[in-house]
Formats: structure tokens, sequence, C-alpha cells
């Protein structure tokens, strides 16, 4: 039986919250950039999204295993709505918010 995540030592939350980032920079991260890249009006909302996320996570310096657990958050909820988070042509607020995440990662 596993430990819950609180539970968890230091040493392996991070590590748990870096695989978990290295995930969210494949799927999210790199189909993100190239349509960023496409479509140059993205970046803004990118940015936005970024300074939100900072915000509420308390400021500029974001530890891997805040933005970790705050990316599996959104992600979680976005899929319980239904959006496969994949149409990079039309990306979701959740898509977006993802891939501000994978800006803000150290």
């Amino acid at each position: 039986m596993s430990a819950p995540f609180d539970e968890l030592t230091a040493g392996r939350r991070a590590w748990l919250a870096r695989a978990g980032l290295a995930e969210l920079a494949a799927t999210i991260g790199r189909p993100g950039r190239a349509a960023v890249a496409a479509r140059p009006e993205l970046l803004a909302r990118v940015d936005q999204h970024a300074a939100a996320i900072r915000d509420s996570l308390g400021g500029a310096l974001l530890d891997p295993v805040a933005l970790a657990g705050y990316s599996a958050a959104i992600r979680d909820a976005a899929r319980d709505a239904g959006d496969p988070l994949e149409d990079w042509s039309r990306p979701s607020w959740a898509m977006l918010r993802l891939l501000a995440v994978c800006s803000l990662v150290p």
C-alpha cells in the first residue's frame, strides 16, 4: 500500500512532480509551443495565464511540486468537463493554462 502524497518524503514528492511536469511538457508543452509559433496572438493569452498562476500560487518563485499539483487539478477538471486537451486550432482555457504552467517550470 502506498503512502498518501502528504506523507511522502520531500525528495519523492519532488521526483513525482518532475515526472508529471515532464509528461505535461510532452503532451501539452510541445504541441502548444508549435501552436504559439504558428499563431503568435496566443502568446499574449499564455502570458496572461502565467501571470494569473504566479498570483494564485504566491509569487514568481514557483516550485515544481506546486506547479505539478496545480496542473493536475486543471487537467482533472478539464477531463471531467469532456475537454480532450488536444485541439490547438481552438485551444481551450485549460489548454492555455496548462501551456502557461509549462512556461513556468524552473
